[in-house]
């Protein structure tokens, strides 16, 4: 039997229902032909809303308490790659409610200073540019911050929404406004080379900042430990730099730069998207997202992300105040990876890692207008900016790390690799109790697995990819069938996949987030809640733009509750937090200097931006 045919034969074969599963599930698993993809995920509202999600389908748990925090990227140009579109934040509010035939939600762009100038009237150098559909930077102003990878919880009422590209701003989560950024800008080295440094206007009120998208906040201590980043394009120059933040949330930072054992800078060619924190150590690692550097010249040339995490280990006890170095453990990990998280035990030196395993897929890379599909034909201009689908299964894994005061190495024989050819496809988002905040040890992980769409594969990164190592699928044996969306919950004491949900073949996945069951402390017991964008609506109530809840425990008996509205817009939603209550921001708390900066700024830009900078921008952070 050809390869082709035996993947045929397998994909008829995996499409029988499997014991305990819904028939919903198993009906998920049919082909999905090119009329399932649904478009309004290129489409959110720009304007602020608030309203009502009714029960759809099932019933609402009345144990189903707290409130959802959901960040998402609106496409505003052709080629905008849309998770790192323009910044709005959801809330689903579960506690508050009169009954469980609905939940109140609220929505608002998410206004940073950068999002605040770009909205108004601009022109010439003022005006924000899109960059190879990445990044939006204005000649006069700088760079843009969207500031919608992540909510985090910081204690005592105060939240955090995290970003790779700037700043990390406080807002109130009563009203979703954003209060403060956090540090002041000089406590941020810009991340541009030296080169480009040196010819930057001094005047710039939003320099280039790079950061990890998941800093972490320890709701014991109060410290916040993040990074700052930059200074090399990819492996070139010798003027990268790590710095390490420690932040007290009240005051200034303590910060250290690192380097490795023979005397030299760590640096990121990539990104770092993750950031790992146990009890004792610091892991900081170079995740598989990396933006070539032509991009922003018009080229549309794809370099493989490497197989590989480089990762930098340092001990809690060398953040000294007032040391300015820190030396770290360098190693590599030989697995690609973007969302990892640890234990906090890290007894005897072990650190254990979970990661999804990327495999030949590429989270930079968007659909360009125009450019051609592995299947024929071009991409349709509604279409661009929308992630390339990925070129082969991806997985799941454990790593660990032993430390010493000396060395730090991979536990090779600990390594485990979890792939499945017809689920683990464009792996993304973990979802855990106290998201964001690691446990002692991680008992259970759900995963979002966004899928496969054979009419989505860019034939410019499928090549890139021909040869990439450990390929489960090689480039001549690609799947001819789609592989929908599915949710998956991942034993890791055994490191196995305990449950999966696959979801109906017009649907699109992502963004899980666990709900405690109130009273609980286990791992498993409560809610998965998914946000899923449908080419078909689950009812005339809905607009195709869903909440899906599940029993965490029983996650492959479907949905237990099915919310929409016909109002509720959004687009292409990015990491959640779920906390059992909110209350407005301590107004006592930490409040950057950003306002005295941008009235340094001031005066060395048009009337136009004066007038913005005292009209918006000095009431709000002034």
């Amino acid at each position: 039997m050809k390869r082709r045919d035996l993947l045929k034969a397998a994909g008829a074969l995996s499409s029988l229902p499997l014991v305990g599963m819904s028939p919903l599930a198993a009906q998920a698993r049919n082909r999905i032909t090119d009329t399932d993809f649904p478009e309004s995920i290129m489409h959110g509202s720009l304007k602020d809303s608030s309203g009502r999600l009714s029960v759809i389908q099932g019933s609402l748990p009345d144990d189903a308490t707290g409130h959802l925090l959901m960040a998402e990227g609106i496409p505003v140009a052709a080629n905008h790659l849309t998770p790192n579109g323009k910044g709005a934040l959801t809330r689903l509010d579960f506690t508050g409610r009169s009954s469980n035939s609905y939940v109140g939600y609220t929505r608002k762009m998410i206004r940073t200073a950068s999002a605040i100038m770009q909205e108004q009237d601009l022109s010439g150098f003022d005006k924000f540019n899109l960059l190879g559909g990445t990044i939006y930077s204005s000649p006069n102003l700088g760079f843009m911050n969207y500031c919608n990878t992540a909510p985090n919880y910081m204690g005592d009422n105060r939240f955090a929404m995290s970003y790779e590209g700037g700043m990390p701003y406080e807002f109130d989560a009563t009203t979703l406004e954003m209060i403060t950024p956090i540090g002041e800008v000089d406590e941020w080295a810009s991340s541009l080379p030296p080169l480009l440094e040196n010819i930057t206007p001094k005047k710039w009120l939003f320099p280039q900042i790079r950061t990890t998208g998941h800093p972490f906040f320890d709701l014991e201590t109060r410290e916040c430990i993040t990074i700052n980043y930059g200074g090399n394009m990819g492996d070139t120059g010798r003027s990268g730099f790590i710095r390490l933040i420690s932040w007290d949330q009240q005051g200034a930072f303590n910060s250290w730069n690192i380097r490795d054992r023979q005397g030299n800078n760590a640096y990121i060619a990539a990104s770092s998207h993750s950031l790992g924190v146990t009890r004792n150590h610091v892991v900081i690692f170079e995740t598989a997202a990396r933006v070539e550097s032509t991009r922003i010249l018009g080229t549309r040339i794809v370099l493989p992300q490497e197989h590989r995490t480089r990762c930098w280990v340092l001990r809690k006890t060398d953040m000294v105040p007032g040391r300015e170095v820190i030396i770290a453990d360098y190693l590599e990990l030989d697995f690609d990876t973007s969302d990892i998280v640890c234990n906090y035990d890290d007894s005897d030196g072990e650190i254990t890692l979970y990661g999804q395993y990327m495999g030949a897929m590429d989270k930079s890379e968007q659909l360009f207008r125009y450019e051609i599909l592995q299947e024929g034909g071009l991409v349709p201009s509604w279409l661009s900016g929308y992630p390339a689908a990925p070129v082969d299964v991806g997985g799941l894994v454990r790593a660990r790390i032993q430390v010493t005061s000396e060395s730090a190495q991979e536990i090779k024989e600990d390594y485990q690799l979890i792939r499945d050819g017809n689920l683990l496809w464009d792996m993304n988002d973990p979802a855990y109790r106290g998201h964001f905040q690691f446990p002692e040890t991680f008992d259970h992980l759900y995963w979002a697995a966004v899928g496969y769409r054979p009419n989505l594969v860019s034939m410019r990164v499928s090549w890139a990819y021909r040869n990439y190592p450990g390929r489960y699928f090689g480039y001549w044996d690609m799947p001819e069938e789609a592989r929908p969306s599915a949710l998956v919950h991942m034993d890791c004491n055994q490191m196995r996949i305990a449950d999966a949900y696959q979801f109906p073949e017009d649907c699109v996945m992502r963004t899980p987030q666990f709900m405690a069951r109130p009273g609980s402390t286990a791992q498993n017991d409560g809610y998965v809640i998914t946000a899923v964008v449908r080419k078909n609506p689950t009812t005339s109530e809905s607009n195709g733009k869903e909440f899906w809840i599940f029993d965490a425990a029983g996650i492959s008996q479907g949905p237990i509750c099915i919310l929409a509205s016909s109002s509720l817009e959004f687009a292409t939603t990015n990491h959640a937090l779920w906390v059992p209550s909110i209350a407005r921001r301590p107004a006592a708390a930490y409040r950057s200097g950003y306002g005295d900066f941008l009235r340094s700024k001031a005066s060395d830009h048009s009337s136009n931006v004066q007038d913005i900078i005292s009209r918006e921008l000095l009431p709000r952070f002034g």
